[in-house]
């Protein structure tokens, strides 16, 4: 059981929300920059001798985020924490899992490495790949949130419900949402045109007259939902609800999701945001309490 809870910028009210379900310390700390944007931390709270939780992720502006990590559990270590456990549930420059062409960085090993200097344990949440826990030196886990999106959809009255990954890759995480809500899984094949073109269509079933939930791991630039929210519609659907695990969103992509016929659309608060509707506490609390 972790006696504090450390807070990262990026994750105050996850943070926050962890620490009441675990009945533990919400640590305080100043975190400012200096005029040139160089960061300031100081740790205010007492951690000799206890077990801390770091809550950090490592979304947009990655190279400050992940920099204010690296002073955290450095901080923590020099000041005596008895463990460490670091929690980053967006983890970034996780797409470079191996060098693909002589000489390239593999980003995800690197940030790896970095982060179990000074930490014991390692959690994150529906990870690229879970290839990266490779990297690791110490226990490291990959926790799957996709059980908890079928739950916000089992809210809704669906009717005939089907969940639809935009692609192959996205399948497993489909078949989760879907075991919850009790309904049929698939996902769509991506089927290149040209250049900028895809066609998408579903592999197996019919969607008319269905309630479709798209899910995938991350929402970017968000292009591919898109045209598989256009394209689900067209062949029927009933109503269209797109959920994510991360919500990167470098573009305006809610909006067009929704002025394209999407009844809903919501993401979890791994990475905060205008849709992090979902909160991932409860998954962290349960696995930082070992």
């Amino acid at each position: 059981m972790s006696d504090m809870v450390i807070a990262g910028t990026t994750c105050q009210g996850l943070a926050r929300e962890v620490a009441d379900e675990i009945n533990a310390e919400l640590g305080q700390l100043t975190v400012k920059k200096f005029p040139d944007g160089e960061l300031y931390i100081r740790i205010e709270t007492d951690v000799r001798g206890k077990e801390c939780a770091v809550i950090q992720s490592t979304s947009m502006p990655q190279g400050r985020n992940l920099i204010e990590l690296f002073l955290l559990i450095d901080t923590l270590k020099e000041l005596g924490a008895k463990r460490i456990k670091t929690v980053v549930p967006f983890f970034s420059y996780s797409r470079q899992d191996k060098s693909f062409n002589p000489g390239e960085a593999v980003t995800s090993r690197t940030i790896a490495k970095h982060i179990e200097i000074n930490s014991d344990e390692f959690y994150s949440i529906n990870l690229h790949k879970d290839s990266i826990l490779d990297f690791f030196n110490i226990p490291a886990k990959n926790l799957d949130a996709s059980p908890i999106l079928g739950e916000y959809f089992k809210t809704y009255e669906l009717e005939s419900p089907v969940v639809v990954g935009p692609d192959r890759g996205a399948i497993n995480m489909a078949e989760s949402v879907a075991e919850v809500l009790g309904g049929t899984a698939d996902y769509l094949e991506k089927k290149r045109q040209g250049p900028g073109k895809v066609e998408m269509k579903p592999k197996k079933l019919s969607v008319k007259n269905r309630d479709v939930i798209l899910v995938d791991d991350i929402i970017d630039s968000g292009g591919t939902m898109l045209v598989a929210s256009e394209m689900l519609k067209s062949q029927g659907a009933f109503n269209v609800m797109v959920g994510c695990i991360h919500p990167v969103l470098t573009t305006n992509i809610v909006t067009k999701l929704f002025a394209a016929g999407a009844a809903d659309v919501v993401a979890t608060n791994t990475i905060p945001s205008q849709i992090s509707f979902i909160t991932v506490s409860s998954l962290i609390a349960d696995a930082i309490r070992g």
